[in-house]
């Protein structure tokens, strides 16, 4: 759990409060909240991270197909 503290004695509630939000931020606390807010059916993460992975590989074979073309023709101009 992030803790602070005030860094010097006049230092206002909302830059310490922006702080905090920053370090739960970086530690992932808002990321897993959001996460646990509703129920999802173990069949519906696993579609949905099936769906991901396809996706994936979908858009680096796309990539590796436009790499190729783009080395074809810097091949072609010299």
């Amino acid at each position: 759990m992030p803790k602070v503290t005030q860094k010097y004695k006049d230092e206002s509630f909302d830059k310490i409060l922006r702080r905090f939000k920053n370090q739960c931020e970086r530690a992932g606390i808002v990321k897993r909240v959001r996460e646990l807010e509703h129920y999802e059916k173990p069949n519906h993460k696993r579609n949905q991270r099936n769906q991901e992975l396809k996706r994936t590989k979908k858009n680096n074979l796309r990539r590796a197909e436009r790499m190729e073309m783009h080395r074809k023709q810097t091949q072609r101009t010299r």
